[in-house]
């Protein structure tokens, strides 16, 4: 029995309509369909649909009752193994040794029971599994559970073998466990140098840490020094309660200063208060340039002000002295009435390529090209050869009076053209000419992908997938394909398309630096979902498939540091307003794995910023990365469109807003149509003021 019967005599509008409804191309619904449907029928319909919606409709993997039988039993081994019913396990588990994932259900056994397991067992594992990427998670719960029973002895004993051998896992609570093993082995001199650099970060450390800590606590392991020092890191990484906590372990003679420390941290302008920082020392010297920092990003006039008063009392290191007012420089260089005071601080530009790219931005705004040029000359070699510097650069000369400098641009822009990147269409806009691509194809056989698909790892990756467990999935497709050779990866990314995995897929060449393989890189993922919704809320297709893969890469259970969710890295919130405001039914926020659901609202979300921006795809983009209320502070139609990009205060967005329009481009192509990177009506919303010579004339013979 295969998938290709299945797909082949279904009716196809039919079947996709049920996936749609049931959103299988996540394959998230699996346990449910296996629970009223049966196992076999289960998996038929969620390969189907993972078919239907993104592998190529010449793809048929035979997939036989017999693998999903295998499938069922494995399920049922983590069960038994996680419930602790060995015996049963023993009986089942030797029905599975010719299944792709025997070694995670080994794992499993090993794992649930590892009070039990003696060191020849866990070596006999890392031996017998060592192409696998299970060897360190069970070196890390093993040392972690002989730590817990208190086999110290043991413990250190495996710790050094593993880091010789180079399979010790990096883990916070094992390395805490290994400072207390020193201690406990008699070992004190290097389990209090352990502690000791466990103690100097500025984050908390796990409860791990605490019997380490505890002995070295009681030994005068914090010195009035190490203890300033771990107040100092913490506040640097913004850890309040962590600086609230460490005030305990202050020396006495450092409880003003560190009172004082945390103070101007979360209140800056307390640097202001010049009388309580009237006497130069150390202490007052750090905790002024650590408030003039945080208060010059709401206020840089006042922080450049107290820095200027206090550098005139204080005898302040040098670099760090600079360092500061560079850093202060670039928040005054974001605002537009403070030119002048950026011109006059006290540092050698040179040593601060992004105070100087600040500056850079600064004058674009302000049209005064000729400083533009002048600034560039003192980025270091490597950013003026960018294509971001040389497209700037030729913007400039090309609004000169002198025709060899406009020569000059002509040949930047000419240059510049033939690249695919933001600033090598730009230049194509300018210059008249066709985009370039520079895309490379490959022609892999099926045969080889096939052949491919049967190597060990690669069949224990796509299994993980089918059955949904993508963490694992993707941990060994990494494992498995991190040693490739370049044609090798081609194989693997065209097999992962073949899945519908196009996270993979795009990795694996992006880690290879095959950066021409357009297909593999913007491969047309879960596009009759992107259609369907593109066309009901009226957004261009390309443009909802480019900001996708910009979020995400089409990862469907992707999940930012700021708590976004899915493919279109939606943050809850969000979906809970756009599904209120369109009447879709949506419950939790887990749903926003499902995929169909998260495309729905966030093109939907797209589609209310294009309209609050008059269909502008550059100012939505922004608002969809930034915020709509940050876009519309940033507003200033008297800046041309290139400008007004290139002066986005956040680096993120102003790199997202740039990626959304030139993957526009790119997905446009892959459907077969041509897409401007800027639309007429986009660019006429922005001054055409620093486009001194006409578009016609920026032509060039070669």
């Amino acid at each position: 029995m295969t998938l290709h019967y299945i797909a082949r005599d279904a009716d196809k509008g039919l079947l996709q309509k049920i996936c749609n409804e049931l959103d299988m191309s996540s394959l998230s619904h699996f346990k449910f369909i296996k629970t009223i449907s049966g196992l076999v029928i289960g998996m038929l319909f969620m390969t189907a649909c993972a078919t239907t919606a993104s592998i190529p409709i010449s793809y048929s993997p035979s997939i036989d009752v017999e693998r999903f039988e295998q499938r069922k039993l494995y399920l049922d081994a983590i069960d038994l193994a996680r419930n602790g019913q060995f015996t049963k396990l023993t009986k089942l588990k030797g029905k599975l040794k010719n299944y792709p994932l025997y070694p995670y259900v080994i794992y499993s056994e090993i794992t649930h029971r590892i009070s039990r397991q003696s060191p020849n067992d866990i070596l006999n594992f890392i031996e017998q599994y060592s192409d696998t990427p299970l060897v360190q998670p069970l070196i890390n719960h093993w040392l972690k559970n002989l730590a817990k029973r208190g086999q110290w002895e043991t413990f250190l004993t495996y710790h050094e073998r593993f880091k010789r051998e180079g399979t010790l896992p990096i883990n916070k609570d094992v390395a805490c466990h290994y400072g207390f093993a020193l201690y406990k082995n008699n070992l004190v001199q290097e389990a209090f140098r352990q502690a000791e650099s466990l103690w100097l970060v500025g984050y908390s450390q796990p409860d791990s840490c605490d019997p380490i800590f505890q002995v070295w606590r009681n030994a005068g392991g914090i010195t009035q020094e190490n203890a300033w020092s771990r107040l100092a890191l913490s506040l640097k990484e913004n850890e309040r309660k962590l600086s609230s906590y460490l005030l305990r372990f202050i020396h006495k003679s450092d409880k003003t200063n560190a009172t004082n420390f945390r103070l101007v941290h979360l209140k800056p302008k307390t640097i202001k208060r010049y009388k309580s920082f009237n006497q130069d020392n150390e202490r007052n010297r750090e905790i002024i340039l650590h408030g003039a920092i945080r208060l010059a990003r709401t206020d840089p006039v006042d922080a450049l002000a107290a820095l200027r008063h206090y550098a005139s009392i204080y005898a302040f290191d040098q670099e760090n002295l600079e360092y500061t007012y560079a850093r202060i420089g670039i928040y005054l260089a974001g605002r537009s009435d403070t030119a002048n005071m950026v011109d006059g601080l006290p540092i050698n530009l040179n040593k601060h390529p992004a105070l100087v790219e600040a500056r850079i931005r600064q004058n674009l705004k302000q049209d005064n090209l000729s400083d533009v040029l002048i600034l560039i000359a003192l980025l270091p070699d490597d950013m003026q050869s960018s294509s971001r510097y040389k497209y700037w650069k030729g913007r400039v000369l090309a609004s000169s009076l002198d025709s060899a400098d406009r020569e000059v641009a002509h040949r930047i822009f000419h240059e510049l053209a033939t690249e695919r990147s933001f600033y090598g269409f730009l230049s194509a806009d300018l210059m008249n000419l066709d985009y370039s691509f520079e895309e490379e194809s490959v022609q892999i056989s099926r045969e080889e992908m096939l052949s491919f698909e049967e190597s060990p790892g690669i069949q224990r990756a796509l299994e993980l997938l089918a059955l949904d467990e993508r963490s694992r999935a993707r941990r060994e497709w990494y494992f498995s394909t991190s040693d490739l050779t370049l044609v090798e990866r081609k194989i693997a990314a065209s097999v992962a398309l073949r899945w519908g995995w196009h996270k993979a897929a795009i990795q694996t060449m992006i880690e290879a630096n095959a950066w021409n393989y357009l297909d593999y890189r913007f491969p047309l993922a879960f596009q009759e979902n992107f259609i369907s919704h593109a066309r009901r809320t009226n957004i261009p297709v390309e443009w909802s498939l480019a900001v996708s893969r910009q979020e995400s890469a089409f990862m469907p259970d992707a999940k930012s540091s700021a708590g976004a969710l899915g493919v279109m890295q939606l943050m809850p919130a969000t979906a809970r307003l756009v599904a209120n405001k369109t009447g879709t039914r949506y419950r939790s926020t887990s749903e926003l794995t499902k995929v169909n659901l998260n495309i729905q609202l966030g093109t939907h979300y797209l589609a209310q910023m294009l309209r609050r921006y008059q269909n502008n795809r550059i100012l939505a983009s922004a608002a969809y990365n930034a915020g709509p209320g940050r876009v519309d502070r940033w507003l200033n139609p008297d800046l041309s469109v290139d400008v007004w990009i290139e002066s986005i205060p956040f680096r993120e967005t102003r790199n997202y807003v740039q990626n959304v329009l030139m993957f526009s481009v790119i997905y446009a192509r892959q459907m077969g149509e041509f897409k401007p990177l800027i639309y007429d009506q986009e660019r006429d919303y922005f001054s055409q003021r620093q486009l001194k010579i006409p578009v016609e004339s920026l032509t060039y013979d070669s």
